[in-house]
């Protein structure tokens, strides 16, 4: 599962969100409100910033890869007409755009599409869900954002793990030199509904995971660390305590 490679050099907290969208002066909507509303939630908006067009640029792909999640709005670009049409039937979406969209699917990021309404493309666009707007709506949908934006974590649960002393040793090494990663399921009335790969790092004298989740009061975690032949795992343990000692089973 991806990890941002910021969050294996840092212990920052603020999440942060790639915002992708057409730079077309039609859409300055998203930087004037989409963008303060995603900081207004206590998370880093990060953006292309250039010209949409031309292949992605390498630089682009560099931010890309420090976010957790990607808000795309899919906007209309080239009308496609019907043969004797003066009306057109569809859109195209800005190809700047789609191959954001495709770059973070196929990175696993987790994406939420803005579509707006008579866009239409191929590929494996069918495949994944999006929500509809209205650009002739956009109060409505900055409230869609706002309560896609409302159900993120804010910041991270930090898990402080402890391992048996026979091994402690050799387990700070590993964490030490960024090889040491743990398997965090979180479990809601016995169903799996977010399960990641994230690193285990040392702060002090504490070895700690961070885990991006908003958790409920029902919610409980399993940890599980594949050391060696050693697997090491601690299960059912409350966001709330968020502490645990793992040993083998």
């Amino acid at each position: 599962m991806w990890c941002p490679r910021n969050e294996r050099a840092s212990h920052k907290t603020e999440m942060r969100i790639f915002i992708s969208y057409s730079f077309r002066p039609e859409n300055s909507w998203v930087k004037e409100f989409v963008i303060p509303l995603v900081a207004q939630f206590g998370h880093e908006p990060v953006t292309g910033d250039l010209l949409d067009a031309g292949p992605l640029d390498e630089e682009v792909k560099k931010r890309m890869r420090l976010c957790r999640r990607m808000i795309c709005f899919v906007s209309r670009a080239n009308p496609r007409y019907a043969p004797g049409s003066t009306t057109p039937a569809s859109y195209e979406p800005p190809d700047w755009v789609r191959d954001e969209l495709m770059l973070a699917r196929g990175a696993e990021r987790i994406v939420t599409e803005f579509r707006e309404t008579m866009v239409e493309y191929g590929g494996a666009a069918p495949f994944h869900s999006y929500k509809s707007f209205d650009r002739n709506n956009i109060a409505k949908l900055m409230l869609d954002v706002a309560e896609t934006i409302a159900q993120w974590p804010v910041g991270p649960i930090q898990l402080r793990l402890s391992f048996p002393d026979d091994i402690r040793q050799q387990i700070l090494a590993a964490a030490n030199a960024g090889n040491l990663w743990a398997k965090c399921t979180a479990i809601e009335d016995g169903q799996e509904v977010a399960s990641e790969d994230l690193p285990v790092r040392p702060l002090g004298s504490q070895l700690i995971v961070l885990y991006w989740i908003k958790p409920k009061p029902n919610y409980s975690i399993d940890v599980v660390v594949q050391f060696g032949a050693r697997n090491l795992a601690h299960r059912g343990i409350s966001p709330v305590v968020s502490e645990a000692m793992l040993s083998a089973g």
